[in-house]
C-alpha cells in the first residue's frame, strides 16, 4: 500500500469490472435520465462487450445502483444514498446544514456549492418557506462566469489565477442577456465583489431571478473554494432587499468558517 495525496492506493492494477461499472454508470449519467440499451451502454462505455454489460448491469442492479426500465437501463436509487454519505462527510456541508437549522423559519432558500474546474457543483439545498423555483439542486452544475456563487468564489484567487482559468473560454457562455461573456467584464465584477464581500448576479443565469453569495473564509490555502448564496425575484430586488439578504449570508459563512 501507498499513500498519494492523503489517498491510500492498491499497488494492485485496478479492477477491469469495476472500471467497466464506472463507465456504464458514466455513461448512464451522461444520458440524463434517458434508458439506454445494451448495445447502446456497450458503445457509450468505450466498446464493452454487450454480454458484459448485461452481466454488469445485472449485478448493479442487484445493489440499486442501476434500474431496469422500458428501453434498456437508467440510473438507480441506491445511488442517492450514496451521494448523500459522500456529502455528509464533507465538512463544509454538515457546516452549512447546521447554521441554516439554527436560522429557524424564514423565507429565504439558501445553497451551498463548490468549484470544479470553471463550474459551480451545487453540494446543498436548504428550502425557505416562500417556493421559488430555482435551478439549484444538490450535484447541479453552472458556469462560475455567470453566477454569484462563482464569482464569490473567484473573488478568492488574483486576476491572473481568474484569467489563466478562463481566458481559453471567451465568450463565455450567455444563459440570458445579462450573463457576463468576456474576460474583462468578469474581472470587474470579480474586483467588485472583493470590495464588498459579496456577489451578486443580476439576471446572469435566469432571466428575472438575482442572486447573492459570499464566500465561506478560513479555508486552507490551495483548497477548495465553498460559498452560499440566496436568490429572489427581480422586482423585490431593491438595495435594501439584497443587502439584507447580504447580511444573512455572510453571518452563515462567517459562523460555518469559525468566526462566532
Amino acid at each position: 500500500m501507498s499513500t498519494r495525496d492523503g489517498s491510500v492506493w492498491a499497488s494492485a492494477a485496478p479492477a477491469p469490472a469495476v472500471l467497466r461499472a464506472g463507465a456504464i454508470l458514466d455513461a448512464l449519467a451522461d444520458a440524463r435520465g434517458r434508458a439506454l440499451s445494451p448495445a447502446q451502454l456497450a458503445a457509450a462505455a468505450g466498446g464493452i462487450p454487450r454480454a458484459s454489460v448485461v452481466n454488469i448491469c445485472a449485478a448493479l442492479h442487484e445493489r440499486r445502483l442501476v434500474r431496469a426500465v422500458e428501453g434498456g437501463f437508467a440510473l438507480g436509487p441506491g445511488l442517492l444514498g450514496l451521494a448523500q454519505s459522500y456529502l455528509d462527510a464533507l465538512d463544509p456541508v454538515r457546516a452549512f446544514r447546521e447554521q441554516v437549522g439554527r436560522l429557524g423559519d424564514r423565507e429565504e432558500t439558501l445553497q451551498l456549492a463548490t468549484m470544479e474546474g470553471t463550474d459551480v457543483v451545487y453540494l446543498a439545498v436548504h428550502e425557505g418557506t416562500v417556493l421559488m423555483r430555482l435551478t439549484s439542486r444538490a450535484g447541479a452544475r453552472l458556469p462560475v462566469t455567470c453566477t454569484a456563487l462563482g464569482k464569490a468564489m473567484l473573488a478568492g484567487l488574483d486576476e491572473a489565477g481568474v484569467s489563466e482559468l478562463l481566458a481559453d473560454r471567451e465568450p463565455f457562455e450567455a444563459r440570458t442577456p445579462w450573463s457576463i461573456t468576456t474576460l474583462d467584464a468578469l474581472l470587474a465584477a470579480v474586483r467588485d465583489t472583493r470590495s464588498v464581500g459579496h456577489a451578486v448576479d443580476d439576471q446572469e443565469t435566469v432571466e428575472g431571478i438575482v442572486c447573492v453569495a459570499a464566500a465561506v473564509p478560513g479555508l486552507p490555502t490551495g483548497g477548495r473554494p465553498f460559498a452560499v448564496s440566496s436568490s429572489l425575484l427581480k422586482s423585490q430586488a431593491t438595495p435594501e432587499r439584497v443587502a439584507a439578504l447580504a447580511a444573512l449570508i455572510k453571518g452563515v459563512v462567517r459562523r460555518m468558517g469559525g468566526a462566532d
